[in-house]
């Protein structure tokens, strides 16, 4: 008994009644429309996903009972309810999410009134603008993927509406055109420089640090919770050490007697009535300080920001292009970032040297009735130290090294008017800025210029050498005004050293708060030997692909040519090298080389130029059409003619049946019938068109 072969999956046809497509091609459609969908799923609300399936089994109730189509008030309705619910969902349209959700709803919506293959086309096309909108979101690698997956299923739809016969033909046309246009990818992604503007649009909603311009006692300990990145960072030669890391992004001068808050440069100039440069530069490297103060050159792997920090390890001195540096030893860009961004820095990784740009009076500033307690105390330190500011501080500092004060990241909550007298006196506990606020507030109530700067401390080195800063790692210290020059308090140093050496997680009190809001993220797996060693893996590959492939610019497009004209000279040089008569031999293969170019191009256009006048040739296309029918076991009979022939097997093309008819007929015309030479180009060039449809819907030989 014979066994018969499994029959070759075929999709159904594309046109169910040779007008109208057919569900197969609805069902492909719609899945090309789901996993465009997915790439949006976790920044577009999910209301969409129904929105999806409610067009999609509109189609299918009105194929299977063939309802009419979806009449132009039903279509109506449906973009004035997109447009109400993107409106309840966003507030507004303007925005880079609102007018994504646009785009895809459209996207969704565009199956009500698709019915042949032009239509078809045009959700294919739309399908492929919104693949790539959804790198605005991210540009990361299961993105990558992601994307990668949903073009070759647009693509391989492109190709079932080009007349693919089967499933295994159609797939095999989608890698051939994924991998033709690989190395053209590659050259336009190497050569041409990357456009921002295209690239990514500005979520000015979005902020990676999570710090802001103003913080109080308890702020930072909310950060705790939160594994979200903040930056990377990656240095050439020496790397610093635990207790150097302070990246700072701000300082706050302003203390209100609850908050301590940032007075922008322009705010700094209308109250002391100064310039604005005074306070600020734009420039490429720092007008206030020395550059010969340089310890640390390291490249900073950004995340999107709404606001214009760029995080120092210490006092920035130079970077690749201009910035904002403010006087007070911060840095700012000129725009907020778009997205993920490489910065490469120059920093001393100490506190600034310049002198206080608004004056020493206005970081003594307090207001005169909060806080009487700790007042009284910092009035009996300061008689008990002489007078001298250093003993002063250093009696400060070791008060808070003593018992009972505590760290914790689950300190109690102070919600009196003299918070810094609850800390002190009461409470006792707290977390980096409680006890920063409360040391700047005893600095300046002895009279001693002082300010807190808000950033991060540490970092998690990757085994391949880089450091990632996470919102946990959110820190606040102390710079006073001594010896002219800024001086680093940190009082967490005195209390819990533990915080300096391995960061928020090694402080055991209140370690249920520790990452609280990133219940499933695997850096609470750190213990576990494998899990962590794959975390680790992942993250330095994922750190690979954002510098090398999505930080890829201009600067880097420049290295890389450089590097292969470096190379191309190099390996010449050798080759040189290594024949006698250097000079002449190497004219000589030069000369050859510019005659097998032109000869291989010559050769080219000739066979073009022939072929080009062979298709205007009627018996030639026929003539090869009918030997790539007779390959398909479609051959002529002896003495049959090219229009009986193609008649003959018309019935048996399916598909292909009717452009078979066409040539035939166009054929005799050409060949019989006296044609004005317009009509006989017309006719030349449908010709040619039928004979093309009849091999894209018959396939190649063998399938």
């Amino acid at each position: 008994m014979s066994i018969s072969r499994p029959a070759r999956l075929v999709a159904p046809a594309v046109l169910a009644d040779g007008r109208g497509l057919s569900g197969g091609m609805l069902r492909q459609l719609f899945i090309g429309q789901c996993l465009v969908l997915a790439l949006h799923l976790a920044w577009m609300p999910a209301w969409l996903v129904g929105l999806a399936l409610l067009v999609a089994g509109y189609r299918l109730v009105q194929l299977r009972r063939g309802l009419p189509r979806a009449g132009i008030l039903l279509r109506l309705a449906a973009v004035g309810g997109l447009l109400l619910a993107l409106w309840l969902q966003f507030g507004t349209l303007g925005t880079m999410d609102g007018l994504v959700g646009l785009l895809l709803g459209v996207y969704l919506l565009k199956l009500l009134e698709t019915h042949d293959r032009r239509d078809a086309r045009v959700v294919v096309v739309i399908g492929l603008v919104a693949t790539t909108v959804a790198f605005l979101h991210d540009q990361g690698i299961p993105m990558a993927a992601g994307a990668l997956l949903a073009v070759a299923w647009l693509l391989q739809s492109l190709v079932w509406l080009a007349g693919a016969t089967g499933l295994r033909q159609a797939w095999r046309e989608t890698v051939w055109l994924l991998v033709l246009s690989a190395p053209l990818m590659i050259v336009l992604f190497v050569i041409f420089p990357r456009l921002g503007p295209l690239w990514s649009m500005p979520q000015m909603d979005r902020a990676s640090t999570g710090l802001t311009d103003e913080i109080s006692p308890g702020d930072i300990a909310e950060l705790s919770r939160s594994d979200a990145r903040a930056f990377r960072a990656s240095f050439e030669g020496r790397e610093p050490a635990p207790d150097e890391r302070y990246w700072r992004v701000y300082t706050l001068s302003h203390f209100d007697g609850i908050r301590w808050s940032r007075a922008t440069p322009e705010q700094l100039a209308a109250t002391l009535e100064r310039p604005v440069d005074a306070f600020v530069r734009e420039a490429a490297r720092s007008p206030w300080q020395s550059q010969e103060g340089a310890r640390f050159s390291a490249e900073l792997l950004l995340e999107p920001d709404s606001r214009p920090w760029r995080p120092t390890l210490g006092t920035p001195l130079a970077s690749g292009e201009r910035q904002r540096y403010l006087a007070d030893g911060t840095l700012e860009g000129l725009t907020p970032l778009s997205s993920r961004s490489l910065m490469n820095l120059s920093s001393s990784g100490a506190p600034p040297t310049s002198p206080p740009a608004a004056g020493e009076r206005w970081h003594r500033l307090l207001p005169e009735s909060a806080n009487p307690r700790t007042r009284a105390l910092a009035e009996r330190l300061w008689r008990e130290s002489g007078g001298d500011p250093d003993v002063y501080l250093e009696a400060m500092m070791a008060r808070f090294g003593e018992a009972p004060y505590r760290y914790t990241l689950s300190p109690p909550r102070l919600v009196g008017e003299h918070r810094v007298d609850d800390f002190l006196f009461d409470s006792q506990a707290g977390y980096c800025t409680y006890y920063a606020s409360a040391a700047a507030v005893m600095a300046r109530m002895a009279g001693i210029p002082a300010r807190v700067v808000a950033g991060f401390l540490g970092g998690e080195r990757n085994p391949d050498g880089h450091f990632t800063v996470r919102d946990y790692d959110a820190h606040a210290w102390v710079e006073v005004w001594r010896d002219d020059a800024w001086r680093r308090l940190d009082p967490t140093a005195v209390i819990a050293p533990e915080r300096i050496e391995q960061g928020a997680r090694a402080v055991d009190d209140g370690a249920e708060a520790f990452l609280a809001d990133a219940r499933f993220s695997p850096l609470r797996m750190r213990e576990v030997g494998w899990a962590n060693r794959m975390r680790l893996e992942w993250e330095r590959l994922e750190y690979q692909w954002q510098r090398a492939v999505i930080g890829y610019q201009r600067e880097s497009r420049r290295s890389m040519m450089a590097q292969l004209v470096g190379w191309w000279r190099e390996a010449w040089d050798r080759l040189d090298a290594l024949l006698p008569g250097r000079g002449a031999l190497s004219t000589t293969l030069g000369l050859m080389a510019v005659l097998v170019v032109a000869g291989g191009l010559a050769l080219l256009a000739r066979r073009g130029w022939r072929h080009r006048r062979r298709q205007r040739d009627p018996q030639w296309l026929v003539g090869n059409l009918q030997s790539w029918l007779a390959r398909h076991r479609l051959a002529a009979r002896p003495g049959e003619s090219p229009a009986t022939h193609l008649r003959r097997i018309a019935p048996q093309a399916g598909p292909a049946g009717r452009a078979l008819e066409e040539c035939a007929q166009d054929l005799e015309r050409l060949t019989y019938a006296p044609l004005e030479e317009a009509e006989r180009h017309q006719r030349r060039r449908r010709l040619a068109s039928r004979v093309a449809e009849v091999r894209r819907r018959l396939g190649r030989p063998g399938r």
